[in-house]
């Protein structure tokens, strides 16, 4: 069942071929984009319902751009996926939000919009159809969110800052208080960028008379190159208590993560990346894991982009050594 809608998507995709977008009037468009991959999934010592060939549905977004002006605009997106031997997600919106610009270097967003350092990162790694950047991939953070956002940006300093609700825009709720999230960007050159990140809040944990003892906490530094068709860059990140607000117990984590592509003709590149996360700190400190990912990707079509992908993740510790490899086909459309 699940492979057939994950064909059918595909099908209606292809039925749309030649429309990359859909003016329904002059200052409104419709468009979409969808991740499909299919790949073959081996445990080492471990048989599981996931393993062997099977699809992934990770993302289907519908997206709809409307503009009252050159200065208002709104933008809605609905997001589901449907992951292997799982059943598919409700319908989530992953942007509900209104744009106000107030000139060409000052934006503001009410809703539920990007957060600025995931946001940002995803955008200098790249690739986001094969995987999301090292915290929203260890679940570290959620990429938008409830609340009011604002951007600065020129051609030496960018900066963003966002008062949100800390809930993420899977499960949308208000907490007891508000959390920040912003970002920093120094442009060094235009192919250079020293970027630096923090969050601090309750992350709605400490709602439903459940008791507050920690504050969540991130810090995220990175630099980055990207010019022509070529990207280079390392991200490191700290979190503290970022599931333990309302947990007696103190716990932290921190990770790294090396990425680099190159253009190799104008429509096929290849890309390499290497992540290492210590997830527990202080509960499990002997617990690591690693994630290594090779790519060739070509832009097959200009709505059509497939890669074929090799993935192997590992986890250690005293008690548990677990190796995983995946390969397969990636692809993104895009309408």
């Amino acid at each position: 069942m699940k492979r057939a809608f994950a064909c059918q998507c595909v099908l209606v995709a292809s039925l749309l071929w030649g429309m990359p977008s859909v003016a329904v009037a002059n200052n409104t468009k419709l468009s979409s984009q969808i991740f499909v991959n299919f790949s073959n999934l081996q445990i080492d010592d471990h048989q599981a319902a996931t393993e062997g060939w099977q699809p992934d549905l990770k993302r289907f977004y519908l997206d709809l751009d409307h503009g009252w002006s050159d200065q208002w605009k709104l933008k809605v997106t609905t997001d589901v996926q449907w992951h292997r031997q799982q059943d598919p997600t409700d319908v989530w919106f992953r942007h509900a939000y209104i744009a106000y610009q107030m000139d060409k270097h000052n934006q503001f967003k009410l809703g539920v919009a990007e957060l600025p350092w995931i946001d940002y990162a995803a955008r200098r790694v790249g690739y986001r159809y094969i995987d999301p950047s090292l915290n929203p991939k260890n679940k570290l953070a959620a990429p938008t969110d409830l609340g009011l956002h604002y951007g600065f940006t020129n051609q030496d300093f960018s900066f963003a800052v966002s008062a949100i609700t800390g809930g993420g825009f899977q499960k949308p709720r208000v907490g007891d208080q508000v959390d920040i999230e912003l970002a920093a960007v120094w442009h060094i050159s235009n192919a250079v960028d020293l970027a630096t990140g923090w969050y601090e809040g309750t992350r709605t944990q400490d709602k439903d008379e459940n008791p507050k003892y920690h504050v969540a906490q991130r810090w995220n530094i990175a630099l980055s190159y990207q010019l022509k068709g070529t990207r280079v860059g390392i991200e490191y990140a700290y979190n503290d208590n970022w599931m333990q607000v309302n947990k007696m117990e103190e716990d932290a984590s921190d990770g790294w993560s090396i990425w680099a592509s190159n253009r190799l003709l104008p429509d096929y590149s290849v890309f390499v990346r290497y992540d290492w996360v210590h997830p527990s700190r202080r509960l499990s400190p002997d617990l690591e894991r690693d994630y290594f990912q090779v790519g060739l990707d070509w832009n097959a079509t200009n709505f059509l982009t497939i890669a074929f992908v090799a993935k192997q993740s590992h986890v250690d510790s005293l008690v548990i050594e677990q190796e995983q490899n995946e390969i397969g086909i990636w692809t993104m459309w895009n309408f």
